[in-house]
Order: C-alpha cells, then structure tokens, then sequence
C-alpha cells in the first residue's frame, strides 16, 4: 500500500518567496511550538486519497487525465496569510490563493467527484485553498504569533500557473515526509 494525494506543484519563485515569510514568521518570538512544513514538500492539494492499493494507481490515473482533459489552464494568485481555524487559536498557518474565477474550486470538485467511484469520499468541509506553512499540536492564544500572521495578511508571493494536477505518493519519515511525482496530468489535454 502506498499513501497517496492529489495535488498542483508550486513554482519556484512563489516557493521562494513563501519560504521568506515563513522565515519571517519563524523569527518571531512566539510561545506555541510550531512544527514547520519543509518549503520543498509545498503543494495545493486536491485532495487527500491515504493508504491505497498498488492496483487502483492506473484507475486514478485514468480519472486525473480524464478531469485534465476537461479542464484548461489558469492563474492564480497566491497571497496573504492566516491560520485554522483562526489567528489567536492556530493549529496551521496557511498562506492563501484568490481563486476570483472559481476555477480552482471547479477543478477540486472534479477531482473529487473522479475519485469517488473508485471508493474516495469528497471532503466535506468546503475547499480552502492554502499551502501550510506550519502546524500548532497545542494551540493557545499567542499576541506575537498573532501579530506576525496579520503582518503577512496582505502579502502577495507571486502567481501559480495551474497547468497540471499531479499524483504524489508520501513516505513518512522520522525527518519529515517525502513526496514523490507518481503521474503528471496537463491540463487541456483529453484522453
């Protein structure tokens, strides 16, 4: 079994700069202990699959090409900064995308929908895009992180092309995940 999501890979430049706020927020003098997301494992994810057969891999493979194929490429924005579920008690902090087109939220409900004949429920929860920077196990309230967070809330770290949706699989090591590329699908190319 492999453990598996579906995601959009981030541009270098907006890697770059998101990896400055997060240094910015990490030189903060804060009173939480914040585990901090590697700036190479940032992604969007679509969706979230867990442990999965090694033989549905080809059957959600077939479904992301066939969700690409319907979809074209687009622009988003990535900008500002917040926490879940909320900036004086964070559990995650999150920089944020303005998806203005509703384009991205079309994109996620396909993927979703592809994926649940295959036995893949829909998330509940409405979609929020967001890249996470870090994550709070005991949230309570902290002025200086508080602070900090509002002081990115306006920030603009560049803009994603959204061109592909792709498979990872995570390994989870003790010195934190690694995400591998199990399948690239273009955007705006059918079957």
């Amino acid at each position: 079994m492999i453990r598996a999501f579906i995601a959009i890979d981030i541009p270098d430049d907006v890697r770059a700069a998101v990896e400055e706020a997060q240094a910015r927020l990490k030189r903060a003098h804060v009173g939480v202990k914040i585990s901090w997301t590697k700036v190479d494992n940032l992604h969007l994810t679509l969706q979230f699959l867990g442990y999965i057969e090694e033989e549905v891999v080809d059957k959600i493979k077939s479904g992301l090409q066939f969700v690409a194929g319907q979809h074209r490429s687009f622009d988003l924005a990535v900008h500002g900064a917040g926490a879940f579920p909320n900036e004086s008690r964070a559990r995650v902090i999150w920089v944020g995308f303005d998806d203005v087109t509703d384009r991205l939220k079309a994109l996620t409900r396909a993927v979703q929908q592809a994926m649940q004949p295959l036995g893949f429920e829909a998330e509940h929860r409405e979609f929020s895009a967001h890249l996470t920077l870090g994550r709070i196990k005991v949230p309570r309230p902290d002025v200086a992180l508080t602070r900090a967070i509002d002081s990115l809330k306006n920030t603009a770290f560049g803009t994603l092309q959204v061109e592909a949706i792709h498979l990872f699989e995570s390994q989870l090591h003790p010195e934190g995940s690694i995400y591998s590329k199990l399948s690239t699908h273009a955007l705006g190319v059918p079957n």
